[in-house]
């Protein structure tokens, strides 16, 4: 039974230097989307909160929706992708 799921993953940065990573994978797109939105909200808030816009380190734990957060001066952006699940 071929199905799709729906993952969402985290950029940072820009051109050469741009990271992205996964954060988690869902069964229904509204789900996967809801994490986006909490997971912003919190990258936005610790984005506001540094005290040193070009200080790269983000404290472990600081979004409590991705363990894995990283952030540059660009902040922090997420999205999500459908992929195909196959069952084999």
């Amino acid at each position: 039974m071929d199905t799709t799921i729906h993952v969402v993953f985290g950029s940072t940065g820009e051109y050469s230097d741009r990271s992205e990573w996964p954060v988690k994978a869902f069964r229904t797109e509204a789900t996967a989307q809801e994490l986006v939105l909490a997971a912003t909200k919190s990258a936005n808030e610790v984005f506001a909160a540094r005290k040193r816009k070009y200080s790269y380190n983000v404290p472990k734990g600081a979004n409590p929706h991705d363990p894995h957060m990283e952030m540059d001066y660009t902040g922090t952006r997420y999205y999500v992708v459908t992929v195909a699940l196959e069952d084999r």
